[in-house]
This record gives structure tokens, sequence and C-alpha cells, in this order.
């Protein structure tokens, strides 16, 4: 999987809107056109930092991501940049249970927001016995299930030791807002928290079209 965070330099707000229009409707085909390629392609509007467009890929391998990438920014004509990049793999967690699918999930209707939450666990965690890992994750996961706030959010842990800075990057996809905050202040109290050393940069955004872009 593969999140990135663009941010428009001042010179695309200083054209206009029909020099805008056409540039991000050559960013629409593009999209179109690679869309098959991938597990899913799921595009947002910014809600932190200071970029203004957020692409969530998954796909079965690299290469998918690396045209992509460069597909789009040959597309945005060097009026736009990656500031944030996200790489990370899905795998089954060790302390849950099931047979999850992810490709089943990923392919339902996105719902409204995003979150891509990055993080990395203190050296102390990996040495603790697995049974209490376990015990521990089990209470971070039940809390998470259970709170009242969480009406149907979606949670996808994925992996990216050796790959990148940080060691997880969880991806959420989320109806509210609110509820999604109340959900975060609460796993805030459990035991798990302790061994949490980062977990930044966050990249949220909202589902929409491109038209913010250019109105």
């Amino acid at each position: 999987m593969q999140v990135s965070s663009l941010k428009f330099f001042p010179q695309w707000w200083s054209l206009s809107k029909g020099e805008r229009s056409k540039i991000l409707s050559v960013v629409k085909e593009l999209e179109d056109e690679k869309q098959r390629e991938f597990i899913s392609l799921k595009r947002y509007a910014s809600l932190n930092r200071s970029t203004s467009l957020v692409y969530w890929l998954s796909s079965e391998g690299t290469s998918q991501l690396i045209k992509f990438r460069s597909s789009l920014l040959s597309a945005l004509r060097g009026y736009a940049d990656e500031e944030i990049l996200l790489v990370s793999i899905f795998r089954p967690s060790p302390y849950t249970k099931g047979n999850f699918n992810p490709k089943e999930v990923l392919g339902s209707p996105p719902l409204r927001y995003f979150v891509a939450y990055p993080m990395k666990k203190d050296v102390e965690w990996y040495l603790l016995p697995f049974s209490e890992r376990e015990e521990i994750m089990r209470e971070h996961i039940k809390v998470a299930k259970e709170h009242p706030g969480n009406q149907g959010i979606r949670s996808y842990t994925t992996y990216s030791f050796g790959i990148a800075d940080y060691e997880f990057v969880v991806l959420y996809e989320i109806p509210s807002i609110p509820e999604w905050i109340q959900v975060v202040e609460s796993l805030r109290e459990v035991r798990a928290r302790k061994w949490i050393t980062k977990e930044e940069p966050l990249v949220t955004g909202e589902l929409t079209d491109l038209e913010f872009l250019y109105s």
C-alpha cells in the first residue's frame, strides 16, 4: 500500500480556472485508466498540513505504484510534488484471529474520511514475551471495537519494517471525524500506548472530486 500527500506550488493557484480544470481532466483520465491495475485507488482532499491532495493506493506489487507516481507528477506538469510518502505491506496481525480479507473490504465503496497513521514502537516492546504483547494488544483492540463512537470505522494494519523510518502504517476509513477523535482519545488510556515512540506524519483526507482544486 502507498499513501502520498501532494502540495501544490503557488504557481498553481495563479493559473486560471480553465487552465487548472484542463490539467485536472488529464489527472482524472489517468486515474480512470490506471484504476484496473490496483486493488483500490482512492483520492481525497487533504485536511491537514500544507498539502491539498491525498492518494491511497493498494496493489499486488510495487511496479504499479512507481508508474502511477511518475504519471501523476507528469500530468500535474510541475505544479505539485509529494510532501509525504508512506509505503507498507498488508499481512494478517499476529494478535487477531479470523480470515479477514482486505481485498474484499478495499473493494467496498469508500467512507467519507481517511487517516494514515504511521507509528513506531520502543525496542522494549519487542523484548516482551509474545503472550504479554498479545494480551496488551487484545485490550487495545477490544477498547477500539467496543467504543460507542466506533460506528463503522474500518482499519487496516500494514507493516514497514526495514523499508521506512516507521514500523507500521495503520490506515483508517472513517464515517465521522468527531466520533473518530473520541475513539482515538480513549485509546490513549490503554497499556499499549506506553510503548509508542512515534506517530507522525499523520495524513488526513476527505473524499471529494477534483473540482475543489479549481473552483
